[in-house]
């Protein structure tokens, strides 16, 4: 794993050194100034079925954030801080058909109540740009939050595909503006609840490392790697992760097609060394848009693991009792949204949508000891959401990027709202 940590890391910095010594010296790409929002979704899902067989419908509020961005000394200190309220508007998760993760089981797990907080020092060298990051935030790894991207559910390969919640301390650097390379070192374990603190004690016991080409102003290329130690465990003594993926986001300016992106992911669970188990990812999705009017699509191959449910189908026990899982389980998803914004009112935009989702699920472990269809009644279902989007303020178009690594030619594009600047 350390040899292909170094050689993508030199592969980076080698194209990057390449890509400078033939740069026009373009201006390096950094938030200015300061800039504070708010955003909160307010909708309604309908599995059918959702559990036993029986159709289940339920109101919340999901991804209600307070963000805050500020820069000072033209970039060179940058801050970014983000609170997250689902502590209260979602206590028991939301349902998201084949995700899993933190204790939850076909539903989204509550993030933390503070979901970021980073300080970056960024400095300029010619065409190269260098920074520093620390703090909690999102770890340099894959793609970005689904909270900044078009469908207003998760993905169910959220935690095959981003890290986050995690304290840690960050060395990016950028040439010119069509390469990047990011480190990290981080702490392993992952929240075990939205209140739940860092085990300071084991930060450093993680690593990563992500390197981006901007091949095209509008197309943005990643690849990276994640060696993340027993997760599961505060006490690190489950599971260690070895993590990759790779990515190709477009972003096309004034067409149509507003955004596309492909994702392939890959997690290995290994003990003391020795591999024991894989989940991969494979998603595509898009979004098409038209004055107020926008359709977005999205479809999904992950693979994840099936642990023994507690009294509350939708639970696991976190951290779990032993090693072992009940079951493996393919999940294809195939999603849609048709959203329309409305009329701004004293700075608030807002979007309706209606979103569905079928998801199916087929066991790949023989013999079945768990699957889901005996959970849910039957092994494909249907999801539907209608809600509204609010928000207010200068929402960021980019959630996961810090310092030299932030900015893209022309793949920064806002997703979703088009909210005041």
């Amino acid at each position: 794993m350390n040899v292909i940590f170094h050689t993508l890391f030199c592969c980076g910095v080698c194209a990057g050194i390449l890509e400078a010594q033939h740069s026009d010296h373009a201006p390096q790409l950094a938030p200015r100034g300061d800039s504070i929002s708010v955003m909160a979704t307010a909708l309604s899902t309908t599995g059918t079925p959702a559990i036993f067989g029986r159709a289940r419908t339920e109101a919340l509020v999901t991804q209600p954030m307070l963000m805050f961005r500020a820069s000072r000394a033209r970039s060179a200190w940058q801050l970014a801080a983000m609170l997250n309220a689902e502590l209260w508007t979602m206590p028991g998760g939301e349902p998201v058909a084949g995700i899993w993760g933190e204790g939850f089981i076909d539903r989204r797990h509550p993030h933390t109540l503070l979901h970021e907080l980073m300080l970056t020092r960024s400095q300029t060298l010619g065409a190269i740009r260098v920074s520093l990051s620390a703090g909690k935030g999102i770890v340099p790894f894959g793609t970005d939050d689904p909270m900044v991207r078009p469908l207003t559910k998760y993905p169910s390969n959220h935690h095959l595909a981003q890290i986050l919640e995690r304290i840690q301390l960050i060395a990016a650097v950028r040439f010119s503006t069509w390469a990047a390379v990011e480190a990290a070192i981080f702490n392993g374990d992952e929240p075990t609840s939205p209140t739940s603190r860092p085990e300071w004690s084991r930060f450093g016991d993680s690593r990563s490392v992500r390197a981006s080409f901007w091949i095209d102003p509008a197309v943005e290329v990643q690849a990276s790697l994640a060696s993340v130690r027993s997760p599961e465990f505060p006490g690190a003594l489950g599971l260690d992760q070895q993590k990759s993926s790779a990515s190709v986001r477009w972003s096309p300016a004034r067409r149509f097609l507003r955004y596309a992106l492909v994702e392939w992911a890959r997690n290995e669970d290994s003990y003391r060394g020795r591999s024991i188990i894989d989940y991969g990812s494979a998603l595509g999705e898009a979004q098409f848009a038209h004055k107020a009017w926008s359709v977005s699509l999205r479809a999904e191959q992950t693979t994840r693991p099936e642990e023994e449910r507690l009294l509350n189908p939708f639970r696991t026990e976190l951290p779990p009792t032993d090693l072992t899982i009940k079951g493996l389980t393919r999940w294809q998803l195939f999603s849609g949204q048709l959203a329309h914004e409305l009329p701004a009112v004293v700075h608030i935009r807002t979007s309706a949508f209606l979103e569905a989702t079928h998801a199916r699920s087929h066991p790949l472990l023989s013999p079945v000891l768990l699957d889901p269809k005996d959970v849910i009644g039957r092994a494909a279902a249907w999801h539907v959401s209608f809600g509204l989007r609010m928000g207010i303020g200068t929402m960021p178009a980019r959630v996961g990027r810090y310092g030299a690594s932030a900015g893209g030619p022309r793949t920064d594009v806002m997703l979703g709202m088009q909210h005041d600047h």
